[in-house]
């Protein structure tokens, strides 16, 4: 009987072992499964994911290109017509008509109580000239008669330090006739008849001269000088 109960205890206990022995064999063949993960990747999640809205972005009205383009048109023109009125005092020395130089002569009634400087006259079948000067302590006034058949061009010059242009007036106005003035010289481009009264501001009263002199083709054809304030 004794027998018998080694015999089963010893057979159960083999069994066992064997059990275990397996069980640690299929223990090692195993992998370690992350069920989390597994979980996740049967899941669509495409169907979970909502779609990005992007923000609307409204740009403001100085950013769109018309607004920028009008905007640059309109300060170009502005910024354009205030050089042009800065710097057209800089051309006044440009050939003007001579009608268009018309301004406000001074009272020239007293003209003939003045002091005479000279009158000086040229005398030619294609050109004539008369150009009388007078003066006081304040103005000089010089009163030009000029004809010609051809082009012709004329130029008084003086000392910017002692005179100074005020007016230049064509009394006939001629449109073929043009004149220009800078700091020390009168030029006047002349083709017809035409009579001229220039005003010169007197600065200082002191003796000086003033040059008359007639041009054709560019060649001097006359020239000469009239004393001013002689006293």
């Amino acid at each position: 009987m004794k027998e018998n109960i080694n015999s089963e205890s010893s057979e159960f206990s083999s069994n066992w072992n064997l059990i275990e022995q397996q069980f640690e064999k299929e223990k090692e063949c195993q992998q370690e499964v992350d069920l989390k993960q597994q979980i996740l990747s049967r899941i669509n999640m495409d169907t979970y994911k909502k779609e990005s809205v992007k923000p609307l972005v409204r740009q403001g009205i100085w950013q769109r290109p018309v607004v920028k383009f009008g905007f640059a048109f309109v300060l170009g023109i502005f910024i354009g017509f205030l050089l042009f009125s800065f710097l057209k005092d800089g051309f006044s020395a440009g050939e003007d008509k001579t009608k268009e130089m018309k301004g406000t002569l001074y009272d020239s009634r007293s003209y003939d109580n003045m002091t005479i400087a000279d009158n000086l006259i040229y005398d030619n079948p294609l050109a004539k000239a008369i150009c009388a000067v007078r003066y006081s302590t304040k103005i000089v006034e010089i009163r030009l008669d000029l004809s010609s058949l051809y082009p012709v061009k004329a130029t008084l010059q003086f000392d910017f330090n002692n005179f100074e242009v005020l007016n230049v007036q064509n009394v006939l106005v001629n449109d073929q006739s043009t004149s220009m003035a800078a700091a020390n010289y009168i030029q006047i481009n002349n083709v017809g008849d035409n009579k001229f009264i220039i005003q010169l501001y007197n600065k200082n009263s002191l003796q000086n001269n003033i040059d008359f002199k007639i041009f054709q083709n560019d060649m001097p054809i006359y020239q000469n000088s009239v004393a001013v304030n002689k006293e």
